[in-house]
């Protein structure tokens, strides 16, 4: 019975990022990033298999509520209460290519719009980012700091060296 119980516990510490396939987009307690997909699409599909199979990534991409939006197969949306359709997202969030990434943080504010397929290295450090919003740790204003501590953008003020 106990190693019973290890098993079950083993197998749910290694929860994945779950995709889903739903109308109704609500705050949960947890930060919510849009997926807008579109048939066909080569990025679409490695960006999905991405958030279910690199380690790093799903460490993150677990703590959100991932809904995908497939723009080939508009529907009637209801998004943090309100009522919308696929077009009308496209048209909020100026979406015109697929994949096209929309974040938000778990009281539905949007941090982050990334158009195109996103390196999994950089999505898990903006998600990072995102879920230190929420627990305090940053202001949504320190992105720039974060990005820099990260060393994914560098410096502006500092010099370049010569070699």
């Amino acid at each position: 019975m106990r190693i019973l119980l290890l098993i079950v516990a083993f197998i749910f510490s290694f929860s994945r990022a779950e995709i889903i396939n739903s109308t109704e987009i609500k705050a949960n307690n947890k930060p919510i990033m849009l997926l807008f997909t579109s048939n066909g699409c080569p990025y679409c599909d490695r960006l999905k298999k991405d958030l279910q199979e690199v380690e790093f990534l799903q460490k993150e991409a677990k703590d959100f509520d991932i809904y995908e939006i497939p723009r080939d197969n508009p529907k009637a949306y209801t998004i943090f209460g309100e009522p919308t359709t696929t077009q009308t997202l496209q048209m909020i969030f100026k979406i015109k290519v697929t994949p096209y990434v929309v974040i938000f943080n778990s009281h539905g504010e949007k941090l982050w719009q990334i158009p195109g397929y996103s390196d999994p290295f950089l999505l898990s450090k903006i998600l990072k980012f995102t879920k230190g919003v929420d627990e305090g740790k940053y202001k949504k204003s320190e992105w720039k700091r974060y990005l820099l501590e990260e060393k994914l953008i560098k410096d502006p003020n500092k010099p370049i060296s010569p070699h």
